[in-house]
């Protein structure tokens, strides 16, 4: 017995050993695609996109390089996102001929964009980005994958801004004011 005692607790030194290298490398992977994702700008990703409006059209989110941008991701079911969206169409209209886009990106399939843009009446830039504008999102700061998420890029395509979940009355007015 005292062999098979000791054969044991051997087997098992051995596995904790392999518990914690696999967790060390597991650490060591999760730092450094932090530190290399930190040195990639987050607009890229963005400005390399061609997402689908409402109306069907192919649209490069290339197209709004230097202006400063914001950009909403958003969902149907999602009551504060609805809630936002005559706020955030007010602003497009205010800040159009300052330099400034407002795109707002929905998480869902062109025919709810279309049926949500029809249904309140939206003139603004409304995109279907699909399930993949949650990653889009996550890539841009929204590390718990929250809707509504917001974010505002300069003129010069750094990314300035984040705001995850409802934006506060005079929120982005106040962002843009500091991009003037």
């Amino acid at each position: 017995m005292p062999r098979l005692g000791r054969l044991l607790a051997g087997a098992a030194a051995l596995a904790a050993f392999g518990v914690m290298g696999a967790l060390a490398c597991a650490a060591w992977s999760r730092a450094h695609a932090t530190a290399h994702a930190a040195q990639a700008q987050p607009g890229e990703e963005l400005y390399a996109l061609n997402l689908v409006d409402g109306d069907g059209r192919m649209q490069p989110l290339s197209q709004w390089r230097g202006k400063t941008l914001v950009v909403n991701f958003w969902a149907t079911w999602c009551a504060p996102c609805v809630a936002e969206m005559p706020a955030l169409e007010k602003l497009q209209r205010e800040f159009a001929g300052r330099n400034v886009a407002i795109v707002a990106i929905g998480t869902e399939d062109l025919e709810h964009v279309r049926q949500f843009r029809d249904r309140l009446g939206l003139h603004m830039m409304l995109l279907a980005g699909g399930y993949d504008a949650i990653a889009l999102a996550r890539s841009l700061g929204d590390e718990q994958g929250v809707l509504p998420y917001t974010a505002q890029f300069s003129a010069s395509g750094k990314l300035v801004h984040t705001h995850a979940g409802a934006l506060k009355p005079g929120q982005v007015e106040q962002w843009l004011g500091s991009a003037d």
